[in-house]
């Protein structure tokens, strides 16, 4: 078992540094460091597919496990190529090329190991549930006797308990929360595009999904890595994994996400009354006034 885990853990490290570094060489070609931005979500269905592909028997549970990651990180790094092919560096990497006080090509170099494999362990952190899942598999479970229900009884046999079903459908609700609230940002961009008015009365997106939370693909993230431990957590040793979705929460509320984003865009008044009215994070009702 733990041989295993080890296996799967030592696969996808040793891809992820074969892609981030092939990566990295076209950063430096193009000069934009902020591709990794892109590659994010593609890291999490690549170490999904090599424990998938090292899995010996791929049972229902396995495909579920490893399935989650996969959809999800193919759909966000296809969304983000979508936004962000074309657009030069993002302001984010500028700035931080800048503070550093190198020269460009220096820290272009320096990089490799801060942006390009600092990401690539964060991947590898926040996909414990996945590794380690997919290594100690499912509980044999046995139906003799059994009072369930036909239906019921064939979700059982398929290894797929409850606590696995129930994050099934955490990681489902918080799909579509991700991906309902990306294509309601986008078609609003899109429809705001021309604005050449005061930045400050610069229109803010607050329908749809938009309105009972300031960020509901932050929110619907948090909800899949969840769900995914909880699938996880089947598994033998799947319940020590909860350092993945507790780090991808915290750099989604307090690190790269919400609060990055609000120090820039809380600035404006109108999105400072958008504060007043939206939660936060948690998709509530909007307050009157």
């Amino acid at each position: 078992m733990l041989n295993d885990i080890l296996t799967n853990l030592g696969a996808s490290a040793l891809v992820l540094i074969i892609c981030l570094t092939a990566l990295w060489a076209i950063s430096m070609k193009v000069r934009d460091a902020s591709i990794i931005d892109i590659f994010w979500g593609a890291g999490f269905a690549i170490v999904a597919l090599v424990c998938l592909l090292l899995s010996e028997v791929r049972t229902p549970f396995i495909w579920l496990l490893a399935g989650m990651p996969l959809i999800w990180g193919i759909r966000l790094s296809a969304y983000l190529a979508k936004r962000n092919l074309g657009h030069g560096e993002d302001k984010r990497y500028v700035a931080m090329r800048k503070r550093s006080g190198l020269e460009e090509m220096a820290w272009r170099k320096r990089a490799f190991f801060r942006v390009f494999l600092g990401q690539g362990l964060l991947i590898l952190i926040v996909s414990a549930p996945v590794w380690v899942g997919v290594a100690t598999g499912f509980p044999d479970i046995t139906l003799e006797g059994s009072s369930l229900t036909p239906e019921w009884q064939w979700l059982t046999k398929t290894g797929l308990t409850a606590i696995a079903l129930v994050g099934a459908a955490l990681w489902l609700i918080g799909f579509l929360f991700e991906a309902v609230g990306d294509a309601q940002l986008a078609a609003f961009l899109k429809k705001n595009k021309g604005y050449d008015g005061p930045p400050e009365n610069k229109p803010v997106m607050n329908t749809g999904l938009w309105k009972y939370t300031r960020h509901p693909n932050y929110f619907g993230n948090a909800c899949m890595w969840w769900g995914i431990f909880l699938v996880a957590c089947q598994a033998p040793f799947g319940w020590a994994t909860f350092l993945g979705p507790l780090i991808m929460n915290l750099l989604l509320v307090k690190v790269s996400g919400k609060d990055l984003l609000e120090r820039t865009m809380g600035k404006r008044p109108a999105y400072q009354n958008y504060i007043k009215r939206t939660s936060g994070f948690f998709p509530l009702p909007p307050k009157k006034g």
